[in-house]
C-alpha cells in the first residue's frame, strides 16, 4: 500500500520546458502549456518516458556567459545578449537544434472553441499564419473604405449639386489615391515586425527579376485580350437589353477626359496607376493569396482553390466598390485575377504580377491618349 501511495505522489515533469508539475494539474505552472503524457504500459515504455520526460537537473544544460555584463544565458540559440546585446559565442550544433526542434514541435493552445497547434498561431518571419494574414488584409481594407469615403465627401461637399461628382482628370488622378493606400499598412507591418519581405513574395535577385519581366510581359499581353473581352461583353450584355446602368457613356465620357490632357497630365496618371497596380498586389497577392496557400499548405487543389478564391474576393469587392458600374466588369475582373494568380503561382515572385498590372495599366492608357482604334 505505502508503494502504491509513493507512486501516486510522484511529480510529473512539463515535457516542453522540463518544469515539475503536480500530477493533478494539467497545464505547466511554468510555461502554462497543456500537458497531456500518456500512461505507459509497459516497462519499456516506463523507462523511455522517465529519460524523456527526465528533470531539468538530470538532463544536459548548456550555458555561456556574456563577455560584456557577465550575464548568464542558457539558451543555445540567442545570439546576443538581451542585457546589453553585446555578441555571444555560438553554442554547440547539437544544442542548437535540438532547441530548433523543440521550437518547431511547439505546444497546444486553446482558442474560445478548440485546441489549436501552437505552431499555427505563431508568428513567423517569412509564411503568415490564418489569423495574422486576415487581420491585415482586413485592416487594408478598411484603410481603403476610409480614404475612399473621405474623397467621395470631399468632392460632394465642394460640388453645387450634391451626390453628382465632376468627370475630369482631376477625379480621376485622385480616384487613385485608396489604391495607393491600401498597401501601405501591410508594409509598415512588415517593416516594423522585422518580418521577411519575401513573406509578401518580394524576391529580389537578378536572375528572378528577369524572369518576372519576361512573365510579366506575356502576363500583361493576356490582360490586353481580357480587356477587350471586356468590351466585346458590355456590348452582348446592351443589345441583350441589359441596361442597369449607362456605362458606356461612361467610358467615352472618361477616355474622352484623358485624351484632351496635357502630356504632363497622362505621365502623371500612369505613375499613380502603376503605384495603385503595386499597392493592390502587395495586399491581395502579397498577404491574401499568400495566406490562404499557407493554410492549404501550397498543395496543388489548395493553389487552386486558392486563386479561384482571391479572384472572386478581388472581383466582389471591387462590385460593391463601383456600383452599378462594377457589374459590367465583375466579369472581366475575375478573369483579370484568375491570370494574375496563375502568373504568380509559376515562381511565387510579386514581381510577376507587378511588372503585368503596370505594363497592362500603361498599354491601356497610352491606347485611349493616341485613340488607337481597338475595342478597349
Amino acid at each position: 500500500m505505502s508503494e502504491e501511495k509513493n507512486s501516486k505522489k510522484k511529480v510529473k515533469y512539463c515535457i516542453y520546458c522540463g518544469a515539475e508539475v503536480d500530477p493533478s494539474k494539467i497545464y505547466c505552472p511554468n510555461c502554462g502549456k497543456l500537458i497531456v503524457i500518456p500512461k505507459p504500459k509497459s516497462k519499456e515504455q516506463q523507462e523511455t518516458r522517465s529519460q524523456t520526460y527526465a528533470p531539468i537537473s538530470a538532463r544536459k544544460t548548456y550555458e555561456k556567459r556574456c563577455s560584456n555584463c557577465g550575464s548568464i544565458i542558457s539558451s543555445p540559440i540567442l545570439e546576443q545578449c538581451p542585457i546589453c546585446n553585446a555578441i555571444l559565442e555560438k553554442g554547440p550544433k547539437e544544442f542548437k537544434q535540438e532547441a530548433k526542434e523543440k521550437e518547431s514541435k511547439g505546444g497546444i493552445i486553446f482558442t474560445t472553441k478548440k485546441f489549436v497547434p501552437e505552431q499555427k498561431l505563431t508568428l513567423k518571419r517569412d509564411v503568415w499564419n490564418i489569423r495574422e494574414g486576415l487581420s491585415i488584409f482586413g485592416n487594408s481594407i478598411m484603410a481603403y473604405i476610409f480614404i475612399k469615403l473621405l474623397i467621395i465627401m470631399l468632392f460632394a461637399l465642394q460640388t453645387p449639386t450634391y451626390g453628382t461628382i465632376p468627370l475630369n482628370i482631376t477625379t480621376i488622378l485622385l480616384s487613385q489615391i485608396p489604391e495607393i493606400i491600401f498597401g501601405v499598412y501591410p508594409l509598415w507591418y512588415i517593416y516594423t515586425k522585422r518580418h521577411a519581405f519575401k513573406k509578401l513574395g518580394f524576391y529580389s535577385e537578378n536572375r528572378k527579376i528577369l524572369y518576372a519581366f519576361i512573365i510579366g510581359v506575356i502576363g500583361a499581353a493576356s490582360l490586353v485580350f481580357i480587356n477587350i473581352f471586356s468590351s466585346i461583353f458590355i456590348d452582348w450584355m446592351y443589345n441583350s437589353g441589359i441596361k442597369i446602368y449607362d456605362v458606356q457613356k461612361y467610358i467615352t465620357e472618361q477616355n474622352q477626359v484623358i485624351q484632351n490632357s496635357d502630356v504632363i497630365w497622362i505621365i502623371l496618371l500612369s505613375s499613380l496607376v502603376s503605384l495603385s497596380a503595386f499597392s493592390t498586389e502587395i495586399v491581395f497577392r502579397g498577404v491574401f493569396h499568400n495566406t490562404l496557400k499557407s493554410y492549404f499548405e501550397g498543395s496543388i487543389t489548395g493553389r487552386i482553390y486558392v486563386i479561384i478564391l482571391v479572384a472572386l474576393t478581388y472581383s466582389t469587392l471591387y462590385l460593391l466598390f463601383s456600383l452599378p458600374i462594377g457589374i459590367y466588369f465583375f466579369l472581366a475582373n475575375f478573369l483579370y485575377f484568375l491570370v494574375l494568380g496563375v502568373l504568380y503561382e509559376i515562381n511565387n515572385n510579386i514581381y510577376n504580377t507587378i511588372v503585368a498590372t503596370i505594363i497592362y495599366n500603361i498599354i491601356i492608357i497610352l491606347i485611349i491618349y493616341f485613340n488607337i482604334n481597338i475595342p478597349v
